[in-house]
């Protein structure tokens, strides 16, 4: 099997400029060769596509319906050692619904298997949403789904966010990566290491319920954690926030 890991994205422009290169960006810090799809629409309609297609694997739907390029003497089973799949959450969407989004995380839950899902709430730009590093309000944030749209909760993320997009260092990652993972433990009141996306997903569902707002949260750097990089350089477990 090949090191390369494949990233499946929602975007074509954001998801890639966080992902970055092996020199720079989420991807420095994971240090392995990659391939990166975007799928250009919302998550809901891969899996619509892949439910209704005749594949076994994420990978095979790609390959023949998308033009993913793989050698042709090399099995799509075996042709990347990692499937990551990153895309929004989007409860407004017309083919969004509670059991699928649910669905797709038992469906997608295991990177060296089908591939695992990271869901971004409400959006990719949730990444930026740090008013300060480190920024002691962002344990609580949440953002209202009345009339959510996306283009309003970018032009807030923008006018609020202390990151330059197009200038991350790595401190700012550190704290990206930090604040995101131990929001992840709080919200879901987890003492365990490993973070828990299905409890994250059903904390949210349960908040969009009862109050119509969800916790303003990026899974999408926590890809870092899971593909289990030895940076020295990131440190949870002296973080005040998680006081």
């Amino acid at each position: 099997m090949k090191s390369k890991i494949l990233l499946v994205v929602e975007g074509e422009l954001e998801e890639p400029r966080i992902l970055g290169s092996a020199s720079h960006g989420l991807l420095s810090l994971v240090g392995a060769d990659y391939e990166i799809v975007p799928f250009a629409n919302p998550i809901y309609e891969l899996y619509e596509a892949y439910k209704n297609g005749e594949y076994d694997d994420l990978v095979s739907y790609l390959r023949y319906e998308k033009g993913l390029h793989i050698d042709s003497n090399v099995l799509s089973k075996n042709a990347f050692s990692a499937i990551y799949l990153i895309f929004d959450f989007e409860p407004h969407y017309h083919k969004y619904s509670d059991e699928v989004i649910l669905d797709l995380l038992n469906i997608f839950n295991n990177e060296t298997e089908l591939g695992k899902i990271y869901i971004n709430y409400p959006m990719v730009e949730s990444y930026y949403h740090l008013e300060a590093l480190p920024d002691n309000n962002y344990n609580q944030r949440l953002v209202s789904l009345n009339n959510f749209k996306g283009s309003s909760y970018k032009r807030m993320v923008n006018t609020t966010t202390c990151l330059k997009k197009n200038k991350i260092t790595n401190r700012d990652l550190c704290y990206i990566i930090m604040q995101n993972y131990n929001k992840a433990q709080i919200i879901t009141n987890s003492k365990s290491k490993d973070i828990n996306y299905l409890n994250i997903l059903q904390t949210q569902l349960d908040l969009k319920k009862e109050k119509h707002q969800i916790y303003v949260l990026s899974t999408f750097p926590l890809m870092v954690i899971d593909y289990k990089v030895e940076n020295k350089n990131i440190n949870f477990a002296h973080d005040k926030n998680r006081q």
